[in-house]
């Protein structure tokens, strides 16, 4: 039961997995200095703390400094230049779907004004795609991790599998090696009977004839 559950899971995990795209979209951002443009972007199969910890590398990696508030993170002044040569400030919340997806919701506050494809056509294009392209790394790699556990789990579903054809095998072999014993108690049996029936008439004449003699020794004198 539990391997059928355990097949089951798979199917429904790697049919979800060619249904998904990657995709960045333009949304108002709930943030703690209030509600703000960002994009959002959803990474699957993976989990909230793993994708927290990766968006916060990620930002690091842009020489700002980053900390994390009431579940809200703060990027300060970060310097992406594929974006602007000027510095910019990133507020990021993630949110744990129904689904298992992971929501990121990232504002980028270019001081004054935060990024919109309306205003910021251009830039907004290049944040578009450093989001989906940290979305699908993610993603990849939370299958990537999956398909190692299922290759794990089909080498162990093989082994098994090998063990119980090789057990079969084996029982077989004893049951007809038992078959011919049988075949071969059968007519030791039927021999011994047929012997039995001759022995017990000689017996039973032997017995008469030792009578016999008995009575005989009594009228030695």
């Amino acid at each position: 039961m539990k391997r059928i559950l355990l097949i089951s899971l798979a199917v429904i995990f790697s049919s979800t997995i060619f249904a998904q795209k990657i995709e960045v979209r333009e949304v108002t951002g709930k943030f703690r200095n209030g509600n703000q443009n960002a994009l959002s972007t959803f990474v699957y199969h993976s989990n909230i703390k793993t994708v927290q910890k990766e968006f916060q590398n990620l930002l690091k990696s842009y020489k700002g400094k980053v900390s994390t508030k009431k579940r809200e993170m703060f990027g300060d002044d970060l310097l992406i230049t594929s974006v602007s040569n000027n510095t910019l400030d990133v507020y990021a919340y993630f949110v744990d779907t129904k689904d298992g997806a992971i929501e990121v919701v990232a504002g980028f506050d270019l001081g004054g004004a935060y990024l919109s494809s309306s205003m910021h056509q251009e830039q907004y294009a290049r944040v578009a795609q450093i989001m989906r392209e940290f979305a699908l790394k993610i993603t990849e790699k939370a299958y990537a991790d999956f398909l190692k556990g299922e290759a794990k789990d089909l080498k162990s579903a093989t082994k098994a599998h090998e063990k119980m054809v090789k057990e079969k095998s084996k029982l077989e072999k004893q049951n007809q090696d038992y078959k011919k014993r049988i075949d071969q108690n059968e007519k030791t049996i039927e021999k011994l009977g047929k012997q039995i029936e001759e022995d017990a008439t000689r017996l039973k004449e032997m017995t008469t004839e030792y009578e016999k003699l008995k009575k005989a020794e009594s009228k030695i004198k």
